[in-house]
């Protein structure tokens, strides 16, 4: 297989992400049952694996992010596996940050394209495998090939019947839970509460974040249940924004009282992030592996997560956010005010059709000077004409045909002491990236030719 073979193969198969190949919960509801299957196929490569199994609604990836850079500064071979991706399938695989090369891809999907067959032909009744299955798989199966000292793994989607349940983690993390994927997941928090819950395995060490009670008091019950240690975290104090490198710092209080922390991750939820990725690293030292305070300040210091309150550009202050909920809305504005002391801005917007938009706009009232509409990159997203004619945007809102169009438009609009923000979805963020000119890697069009 070339690369863009592989890609042809993996996003063949039914993804809830992309919203493909699959019919309500179809995707969701078929349980980790198959991807366990295909593993034994391939000698149960990640029994070995010491790993990190992070789950919730906000912030997972942000956690994994600040785990995952500690354990590189402790000298650690680390892998992680995240998602979405901004511009590459393979950014969802990285070992030392550095992402899987396109031919190592390509060479594990070909392995494991026979062992799909098989599995399919011997179990027809349970459904065609999905994208998302496939890709646990060679993560798992390429950290162990490549020996990791620890794998950081994010849930997908849920948790109780999510392709990532299949690992047996040493420490499992849980961030904030909100209101999200409410059709597949249940209409309330204590119902997804109860899904993301769903990663807790008996007597394993669970860090959570401090949250509302109907969450928290799930993970209490479920954390008994299975006798699984729980420490539930509060933010990190906050101390101040520094800049190094061009790029902003956000300081906040170790918990153990050992002085300043600088987090290369900036806004206010990410104290919270911080918080349950300090508790866990310390867990992990713990258990044995060898992440100081040394390591963790380094760690979190040098962390990077492009799409997520990044500076694209100056002149005007240019950043991105793939925020895609209100909360997360929230939290990227009072981000800018408290990082960038910027009050106000040109917007530009953009969304997937199942999320809450009347309210992620209300959210965005009082600092858009200005709304430009794009639509995102994504098979789900929203046409700014469709967005208009549902939510009656008539006054402030401005379509762009093209994210260059949008760009141009709402750095034009905006004025001294003001910074464009690009959010809604993180294609929009990645979209916007790129028509900045950051640098990054295209993955080929898998139906070209």
């Amino acid at each position: 297989m070339t690369y863009a073979e592989a890609l042809r193969w993996i996003y063949g198969f039914a993804d809830l992400e992309r919203g493909v190949g699959h019919a309500g919960r179809e995707a969701y509801a078929a349980g980790p049952a198959r991807t366990r299957r295909l593993l034994r196929a391939l000698g149960d490569p990640h029994r070995g694996l010491i790993c990190v199994h992070v789950g919730g609604s906000k912030g997972k990836g942000s956690v994994c992010t600040l785990v995952a850079s500690a354990a590189e500064a402790a000298g650690l071979r680390t892998g992680a596996y995240t998602q979405p991706h901004l511009h590459s399938f393979r950014e969802r695989f990285a070992i030392d940050g550095r992402a899987i090369e396109p031919q190592t891809f390509a060479d594990l999907c070909q392995r494991l394209a026979p062992h799909v067959e098989s599995m399919t032909g011997a179990n027809p009744d349970d459904g065609p495998y999905s994208t998302f299955e496939l890709a646990t798989v060679l993560a798992l199966l390429w950290f162990a090939e490549q020996q990791v000292d620890l794998a950081v793994i994010e849930v997908g989607l849920g948790g109780r019947l999510d392709a990532t349940r299949v690992i047996d983690p040493a420490v499992v993390g849980l961030t904030t839970i909100v209101l999200e994927h409410t059709r597949v997941l249940g209409d309330s928090l204590e119902a997804i509460a109860r899904e993301k819950a769903g990663i807790i395995k008996p007597q394993v060490p669970v860090v959570a974040a401090a949250q509302s009670d109907e969450a928290l008091g799930v993970f209490r019950e479920v954390c008994e249940a299975q006798a699984a240690p729980l420490t539930a975290v509060e933010p990190l104090n906050w101390e101040g924004a520094a800049w190094h490198d061009a790029r902003p710092l956000m300081m906040v209080r170790a918990p153990d009282g050992g002085g300043s922390l600088p987090v290369g991750l900036v806004g206010p939820h990410q104290r919270q992030n911080a918080a349950v990725a300090w508790h866990i690293c310390r867990e992990l030292a713990d258990q044995g592996l060898s992440i100081d305070r040394g390591a963790i300040r380094a760690g979190f210091g040098a962390a990077e997560w492009p799409g997520r309150l990044e500076v694209v550009t100056g002149d005007p202050l240019t950043i991105v956010d793939g925020a895609h909920t209100p909360e997360a809305i929230e939290a990227v504005v009072t981000g800018l005010r408290e990082v960038f002391g910027v009050q106000r801005g040109p917007v530009i917007f953009g969304a997937l059709r199942d999320k809450r938009v009347p309210v992620m706009l209300d959210e965005l009232g009082g600092f858009a000077t200005q709304m430009v509409l794009v639509k995102p990159d994504h098979p789900r997203g929203w046409t700014p004409e469709r967005m208009v004619r549902r939510y009656g945007l008539t006054q402030q809102a401005e379509i762009a045909s093209t994210v260059e169009e949008a760009l141009w438009q709402a750095r034009a609009a905006c004025r001294p002491g003001e910074a464009v923000l690009a959010t809604g979805s993180l294609a929009v963020a990645a979209d916007v990236r790129a028509a900045a000119g950051v640098p990054h890697e295209v993955d080929p069009e898998p139906w070209a030719g």
